[in-house]
């Protein structure tokens, strides 16, 4: 009867096809011969048979899939696949497709296929939406499974939506809570209007209207008259079960162009949103939205009897200014109100912009104090609580400089990641709007204080680290982000922590050559084999690679790999070292691929990474859970070891990811990250070396706070996940652990960057203004007047913090600039930041130049860009998108 239904209603929906004609689409139950006969599966399955009218297989490898050829469908964009499945296991697949027979992986290339998970709760009836109406005809399709998984297939169909000429002039829908019109098939997340055809050239923004039970992200889906594949801008809903406008802007994102064929939203599974309605149009809509995006201590480490500071940070989600007549903290007996904010009320804040109010506290004693927020005024949030923890006051003296550590001495090394990004203001101002939470211990520090890395070193020491893996970054004999490296040179206590090269060598194909190979090994061996804190693995030191595919790809193959790195082996030995232990990175761990690492002579074998399964067991769009990362890690370690052997693998702690402070709403958000989860998974680790004989465990990163990977001491953890690390791994009893303290403990810091005032002018006259090398940039200096550099790849950028701009007063750029390369067209970029919100591609303004080697001048309109607004806090230059350019900046200027 099930069956009866469900074939009826897909009958129902082939009926409902584009005016365009009837199309003939293709379905296959397994009932009969043929239908099998059609999906052929490939060695890496194992056991197909069919049964009971199903198609029915085992994943007996890496790479399991079943092509369908003999195909020839009209392609529209108004259709999708929908298939019957049940797996094992959750995991996620992919559906090639294409309109050709022949060619590069029979035509089945990477840029057409679409990705979609399969739970493992019984039968799942999965919709997927190719958008590939580009290819005019589809004559292959091929679906590819996971690993390690049984799967039945019930059946497979192609079918379509709507009905009718497609819209051309319809631009909102009011749904009034009732989404079945835009439900294209029941169960799936996706929810798409009507065939459409629009022209939205004037139109920047979304609103979206709905009401939600749980907080979540929802996405604007989109498909292009002429670009294969859905488009998706993401933006996240609040769960408080009232009706919210979300107005999300799509001005600069290249496929947002003058016409779209489909449109439509996904919305999170199991959040209970009712969707009212939907609006494309020229300029935000709906009232003023307050929503309190910060509201708790601004700083970590808060001790009863001192002064601490609760900070409050309120957002415009809304369309339209919006203001308070008041924001109120109300304390708890026991915690004193010491200063409050200049002021307490909020005249007008635009979408997006951000507030922030701070409060001087002090607690009589340690303790959790509940501490409440509420507000007056129209349109006010809703009232809200926090939870303030108070420690014991430190009993210790003040210092004048960072006290010498006690470190804690460890049965296996435990080396962790460490990213040295934070070499100015700008790089931090995301954290401060987007994530105050994240704040470091340090404030928002300047890497090349010593004194903050002697911070870093007493940390982690005494909390059982003993070396760090420093990202490190090489492109041709450019060299940036160093400056945390040169401090620690100079830093008091450096010879208590080890550290270690991570090279960073994630630049474009074709960046590295085998000559610049051994110029890299020589830079090794020169000036950082030499440190007598270089960490060994086997009494060799030790290199870890982020990228070797990268340097295969670059030398000339395998053989020219194995080559260079026993060229490195003999220099490191002529240089008075028993070798080099090259640790390979990465996530490929096929045979293959283990094979040619271990012939090429890396001896280990780790990840930056590792969550596990997480990501396949959850339903929800670009979430996953830490508890699941804790949980699955040490099954995928097992196989990590199983597959890389006979290279040593180590395994990888993670430390979290949640990079939206970076990107926006875009990656993956891993949630419910704790002490506790990490301290479970770091016992689970400790066992794991145990039994193996392993010499080490390797950490994620202590302090990618844009990535959201971090555990270094900071306002939402504290000190607890470095705690966490000698509760498991220390040798000592818990009493010989010296005491963590900060620097306010001691009356030392700040460390932060001095606040910048704004900023519209630099001509260089006077050094760099702030300036410097992002990435791919060599040579860097002032020099007669003018910023110079030479650029080392395709995509060489520098970065500034122009300290809060408003782009009302700024209506163009000017750049004064002379490049001289071999070259003949080229083009500059300039992107920005405002409101902490993540730099991109739409955030920017590209325009030609010259490389002439003759000085132009360079106007470049700003103001025409819907994402030019509010106060901008960073600017990143692109000067060309060449190689090997000579640059010379004169002056950059923002113009009213």
């Amino acid at each position: 009867m099930l069956r009866h239904h469900i074939r009826a209603a897909l009958i129902a929906a082939f009926l409902m096809l584009p005016a365009s004609g009837a199309v003939c689409l293709p379905m296959w139950e397994f009932e009969a011969g043929k239908d099998a006969a059609a999906w052929v599966p490939n060695g890496d399955l194992a056991d197909v048979r069919i049964e009971y009218g199903t198609l029915c297989a085992t994943a007996a490898d890496a790479d399991p899939f079943f092509l369908c050829r003999g195909i020839e469908l009209e392609a529209t964009p108004w259709q999708y696949v929908l298939l019957r499945i049940k797996a094992s296991r959750p995991g996620v697949a992919e559906l090639f497709w294409t309109g050709e027979l022949e060619g590069k992986y029979g035509g089945l290339t990477q840029e057409k296929k679409t990705r979609f998970s399969i739970p493992a709760d019984g039968w799942q009836e999965i919709a997927v939406f190719p958008f590939w109406h580009t290819e005019g005809v589809i004559r292959q399709l091929r679906l590819d499974l996971y690993d390690d998984a049984d799967f039945t297939i019930d059946w497979i169909r192609v079918a379509a939506w709507g009905g009718g000429t497609p819209q051309t002039d319809t631009f909102r829908w009011e749904l009034d809570e009732d989404a079945s019109a835009w439900r294209v098939c029941p169960g799936a997340p996706e929810f798409l209007a009507p065939p459409c055809r629009l022209s939205v050239a004037d139109k920047d923004w979304i609103t979206v209207q709905l009401r939600s039970d749980a907080p979540g992200v929802a996405s604007v889906l989109w498909a292009c008259e002429d670009e294969r594949g859905v488009q998706s801008e993401d933006f996240t809903i609040r769960g408080d079960g009232e009706s919210h406008t979300y107005d999300v802007l799509l001005a600069g994102i290249p496929s947002w162009r003058d016409s779209i064929v489909a449109f439509g939203l996904r919305l999170p599974p199991g959040a209970g949103v009712r969707l009212e309605s939907v609006a494309i149009a020229a300029e935000p809509s709906g009232p003023a939205d307050l929503d309190v995006s910060y509201f708790g201590f601004e700083d970590g480490v808060n001790r009863a009897g001192r002064p601490e500071h609760v900070l409050v940070q309120l957002t415009n989600r809304g369309g339209k200014p919006g203001g308070l007549r008041g924001v109120h903290l109300r304390l708890p007996e026991g915690l004193r109100l010491l200063q409050p904010p200049e002021k307490i009320s909020l005249d007008s804040l635009t979408h997006g912009e951000v507030a922030a109010f701070i409060w001087e506290v002090q607690a009589d004693q340690a303790g959790y104090y509940e501490a409440s927020l509420d507000f007056s005024g129209k349109g006010a949030p809703a009232p809200m609580k926090a939870t303030l923890h108070f420690l014991d006051a430190a009993p210790v003296p003040a210092a004048t400089y960072v006290p010498e550590p006690h470190a804690v001495r460890t049965a296996v090394d435990v080396c962790a990641y460490y990213f040295p990004g934070w070499d100015s203001s700008a790089k931090w101002d995301c954290i401060r709007r987007v994530a105050p939470v994240r704040k470091p211990l340090l404030g928002y520090y300047d890497e090349a204080d010593t004194a903050c890395v002697d911070w870093q070193i007493k940390w982690a020491v005494e909390n059982g680290i003993s070396c760090f893996l420093v990202d490190w970054y090489w492109t041709r004999g450019a060299q940036h982000l160093t400056h945390w490296f040169e401090a620690y040179r100079q830093a008091r206590y450096r010879d208590q922590l080890d550290v270690a090269i991570m090279w960073a060598n994630h630049n474009p194909p074709g960046t590295h050559s085998a000559e610049d190979w051994r110029n890299v090994t020589k830079e090794w061996i020169d000036h950082y084999f030499n440190l007598d804190t270089y960490y060994k693995i086997d009494g060799r030191p030790a290199v870890f690679i982020w990228n070797p595919r990268n340097v295969r790809n670059d030398v000339g193959g395998s053989e020219a790999v194995q080559t260079l790195l026993e060229e490195s082996q003999a220099a490191a030995r002529e240089a008075g070292h028993e070798g080099i232990t090259f640790v390979a990175m990465g996530y490929d761990m096929s045979p293959a691929n283990v094979r040619m690492l271990h012939a090429e002579g890396y001896a280990g074998l780790t990840t930056y990474h590792e969550w596990g399964r997480a990501q396949d067991m959850t339903q929800a769009s670009k979430r996953a859970r830490y508890e699941d990362v804790a949980r699955t890690s040490p099954a995928a370690w097992e196989a990590h070891r199983e597959a890389a052997a006979p290279v040593t693998y180590f395994p990888l702690v993670d430390t979290g990811w949640d990079d939206r402070p970076w990107h926006g709403n875009k990656g993956l958000v891993i949630e419910g990250r704790t002490p506790a989860l990490f301290e479970g998974l770091l016992h689970d680790a400790k066992a794991y070396c145990e039994e193996h004989s392993l010499p080490l465990v390797v950490l994620g990163p202590l302090n990618e706070w844009g990535e959201g990977s971090y555990i270094e001491p900071c306002t939402e953890f504290g000190f607890e996940m470095y705690e966490a690390i000698r509760q498991v791994f220390a040798s000592e009893p818990p009493a010989a652990w010296p005491m963590n303290l900060g620097p306010r403990d001691m009356d030392l810091g700040p460390y932060d960057f001095p606040k910048r005032e704004s900023i519209t002018l630099w001509n260089f006259e006077d050094g760099a203004g702030g300036w410097r090398a992002m990435m791919n940039v060599a040579d860097v200096r002032c020099e007669g007047g003018a910023l110079r550099l030479r650029t080392v790849s395709r995509d060489p950028a520098l970065v500034v913090d122009a300290g809060g701009v408003d782009a009302k007063a700024v209506t163009s750029l000017e750049v004064n600039m002379r490049l001289n390369g071999d070259v003949t067209e080229c083009s500059a970029q300039m992107f920005w930041a405002s409101g902490g919100a993540a730099i991109s591609e739409a955030t920017s303004v590209r325009f030609p130049v010259k490389a002439n080697g003759e000085l132009h001048t360079y106007h470049v309109p700003l103001s025409g860009n819907a994402r030019w607004r509010g106060r901008i806090s960073t600017l990143r230059f692109d000067p060309c998108d060449a190689e090997d350019v000579a640059v010379v900046i004169e002056r950059v200027e923002l113009l009213p």
